[in-house]
Order: C-alpha cells, then sequence, then structure tokens
C-alpha cells in the first residue's frame, strides 16, 4: 500500500479567493502553565477543501450532513498535459475516460497547476473546465470532482459551471497537489474534514491510496 497526500499546506501569507474571506492567521498561544495552544482564523474554502451543494444552494445539506461513506471512495486519476494560465479543460482530454470512470467514483484531473501554489496568478491565471467537458463530467454520475486547480469555472466569469455540479449533488474537492505522484489510474480517496455544525466547505486532509484492500489487488 502507498499513500499520497494530495493536501496543500495552509499557512500564513498563502492565497485566498478574497474579501469576505479572510486572510489565514495563525497565533501561538502560551497558557498561564506553559501549555502551547494556537488561534486559527481562515476562511472555509482555504488551502484544499471539500465543498458541499449548499455553497449555492440554500436548503442542501451541510458538510457535516455528508455520509462518512461518501469521504472513502474509489477514485479515477485523469494525467492531462499541463496547463497554461487561463487554458480549458477540453472534452477531447476527458473523453477516452469514458469507460474507466464509474457510477459513483470519485474523478480527479491533474493538469499540474500545482506547481503555480505560490504563485500570484495561481487564482487569477487557473485553468477551468470549458462548458463541454463539465457537461462530459456530469454524465459520468460521479461523487466528487477533485483537481488542482482552484478554480472549475473560468476565473474571469462566472459561468454555472460549479452551480451545475451542486445541482447533481457533486461534492467538490479542490484544489489539490501531488496528483502527478499517482502511479495507478484508480486509487482509493479519503477527504476527511471537522464536523463543524451548518458549513457549506471546510479545509480537509485528502489523501490518494495505492493497493487499498482486496477490491484493489488487481490494479
Amino acid at each position: 500500500m502507498r499513500i499520497i497526500d494530495l493536501t496543500g499546506l495552509i499557512e500564513e501569507g498563502m492565497w485566498t479567493y478574497g474579501p469576505p474571506l479572510p486572510e489565514v492567521d495563525i497565533r501561538k498561544l502560551i497558557h498561564k502553565n506553559g501549555v502551547v495552544s494556537y488561534s486559527i482564523t481562515l476562511g472555509s474554502i482555504a488551502g484544499t477543501y471539500l465543498e458541499t451543494a449548499a455553497h449555492w444552494f440554500e436548503n442542501a445539506p451541510s458538510l457535516d450532513d455528508v455520509p462518512p461513506e461518501r469521504l472513502i471512495t474509489d477514485a479515477v486519476v485523469v494525467k492531462l498535459r499541463a496547463k497554461g494560465p487561463l487554458e480549458h479543460i477540453e472534452l477531447d482530454e476527458l473523453s477516452p475516460y469514458k469507460s474507466k470512470v464509474r457510477k459513483g467514483d470519485a474523478l480527479l484531473v491533474s493538469t499540474s497547476w500545482d506547481s503555480k501554489w505560490h504563485e500570484g496568478n495561481f487564482i487569477s491565471g487557473s485553468p477551468h473546465f470549458s462548458k463541454e467537458a463539465m457537461d462530459w463530467v456530469l454524465d459520468r454520475k460521479i461523487s466528487i470532482l477533485g483537481g488542482d486547480i482552484p478554480c472549475y469555472d473560468d476565473p474571469r466569469e462566472s459561468e454555472g459551471l460549479v452551480k451545475k455540479l451542486f445541482s447533481k449533488g457533486i461534492l467538490i474537492l479542490a484544489p489539490l497537489i501531488n496528483l502527478r505522484k499517482i502511479r495507478r489510474e484508480r486509487v482509493k480517496l479519503m477527504a476527511l474534514t471537522p464536523r463543524i455544525k451548518g458549513t457549506c466547505a471546510l479545509p480537509c486532509r485528502a489523501l490518494a491510496i495505492e493497493g487499498y484492500g482486496r477490491k484493489s489487488r488487481h490494479l
């Protein structure tokens, strides 16, 4: 079994999606008896996060309502060529995987954009899905769409593609790192968040596990 950490590091000075989300603030606290703890301020979509349809739809289930079995699932890894700023993820890049993606799978799409995690255009230059590519994703009836990009819509304008995902009950997992380090096309994905009542999204620890359990021995 091999474990690949897909979780970006949360630290002060890192990128954010901008106001009204706060900047990341991490403060060390020293108690009177010398015990150490921390005060941490961040937005719910900071670093690598998991997000539900409650982002768009008021009556949708919040993250604490998501059953745990949805957070540990089979996943297909799609490695595309490295994308440049504002490039589309196109239908013809995804369509060869049609027979490999099963209903209920997670789909993890790698563009190598995670290499820009510390660069100033990480958000503003994010590659994103074309309408046709997103329609293909929706047709696969997946449970989670994950990627190493921070924006699934064109960051210059909202095309409503993310809203379509949420309308189908698909969870978003983004932005991931290290997808290029995964060696197998099918892995077990774990994306675990704290249980905080009523939130639409939270930072998570996302792991890809190669050779997980008996069902994965053929991989």
